[in-house]
């Protein structure tokens, strides 16, 4: 079977990364207005909804660059979608800079008032203070930048030139592409979300993050193929084979979360120290508490049951309810980490949260539609295409 190096092209492809992109100006507009009335609660919303897609982002990264370590070949023929995904890290580069005005709102650290009357911001001061983060901000975004461009670049020029050699620079690339990954995702997550509560210690939050990250990712990759496949590409190439792994990476993930939140909880609370203590204890108030047992519901059990079945992975409308409910779920679960430092009584969504989501995600969306115009919605010279083509599971 030979695959067609076409790009995206339709209404897909001409008109909706408009509609995006103006549902995003105007999301961003609204935020604005938003930011008028009440600046304080703005910024955390808006860091939720920046973590959230930075996560797809994120995810998208760690597919591509595993894939390669593993050197996998079931995978070619969604990894263009991965790759996509990553190279909006750009683009999240920039959507970061509205945070970077909010720093004193978000994190107390940043006050010197505050440092001079808390040993502890003190003693974390030569990490916490607001020069250093900046320089960080620049590394994770160079990292991830970089990574994105590099695997990206490469993987289209093989479109072209058909240079085998291209998928062994990638294999080596992915060897230290991992670890770079792995220290500034959750470095990152601790700089710009743990943080928030520079008294809380956790050992396992970047894992945590990640796990949830690992989610999101494959959802995104597993419901841009539903999406264009719905308006008639890559339909007889991306198969029910492809969907059923898809979905069995997104089982595991599901499986790992919980793991780890469960072991993040346990080893707290067994320990019994207030540093961690009082973190959860902040965030299982009032109707935080519900949000916690949604998440343990919605986020474990339910997906564990009902996607457990290997028919129910390769039954595409029931993927296509699954994916987009752990997007949900992954969102739920971010806005419970963040938002209780901010509405202390409970949960309350507020009408910035959908102004911000809008904005950000109408934005995310156009880039994405609009990049997939310009390159081959699929590897078509990987080497490793027709093991892919010729995949069963």
């Amino acid at each position: 079977m030979k695959v067609s190096g076409t790009p995206l092209t339709g209404p897909l492809a001409d008109k909706f990364p408009k509609i995006a992109a103006v549902v995003g100006v105007l999301g961003l507009v609204a935020s604005l207005v938003y930011y008028t009335q009440d600046h304080h609660r703005f910024f955390y919303s808006y860091l939720t909804v920046f973590v959230f897609f930075l996560s797809i982002v994120l995810g998208g990264m760690f597919f591509v660059i595993i894939q390669h370590l593993s050197r996998a070949g079931w995978s070619v023929l969604v990894r263009r979608l991965s790759e996509h995904l990553m190279k909006n890290a750009g683009l999240m580069a920039i959507l970061f800079i509205p945070v970077l005005f909010g720093l004193h709102d978000l994190y107390h650290w940043t006050h010197a008032s505050e440092v001079l009357k808390d040993h502890l911001l003190q003693v974390k001061a030569p990490y916490l203070n607001i020069p250093f983060f900046l320089v960080r901000v620049v590394v994770f975004f160079g990292v991830w930048i970089w990574l994105a461009r590099k695997f990206f670049n490469l993987s289209v020029t093989q479109d072209s030139s058909g240079d085998a050699s291209l998928t062994l620079k990638l294999q080596k690339a992915s060897t230290y592409g991992i670890l770079l990954f792995a220290l500034s995702l959750t470095f990152s997550m601790v700089d710009w979300v743990m943080s928030i509560t520079p008294h809380w210690y956790s050992t396992m939050f970047g894992v945590y993050f990640f796990a949830g990250s690992a989610i999101a990712g494959v959802a995104s990759i597993s419901l841009l193929a539903l999406i264009l496949r719905r308006a008639g590409f890559l339909r007889d190439v991306i198969r029910h084979d492809h969907y059923h792994d898809l979905g069995k990476l997104l089982y595991g993930f599901i499986i790992f979360w919980t793991y780890v939140a469960f072991s993040q909880y346990f080893l707290i609370w067994y320990a019994n120290i207030p540093e961690g203590t009082s973190w959860y204890g902040m965030h299982f108030l009032g109707s935080w508490n519900t949000v916690a047992h949604v998440l343990v519901l919605g986020h474990f059990v339910l997906p564990f049951v009902g996607f457990m079945s290997k028919h129910m992975r390769r039954n595409l409308k029931v993927q296509f309810v699954v994916v987009v409910w752990m997007l949900v779920m992954h969102f739920l679960d971010l806005y419970w980490v963040i938002m209780p430092n901010i509405d202390k009584s409970g949960f309350q969504l507020s009408w910035g949260d959908f102004a911000c989501f809008l904005g950000i995600g109408g934005l995310f969306v156009s880039v994405l539609f609009a990049r997939m115009r310009t390159v081959s919605l699929v590897p078509t010279q990987d080497p490793r295409l027709p093991e892919s083509l010729h995949h069963h599971t």
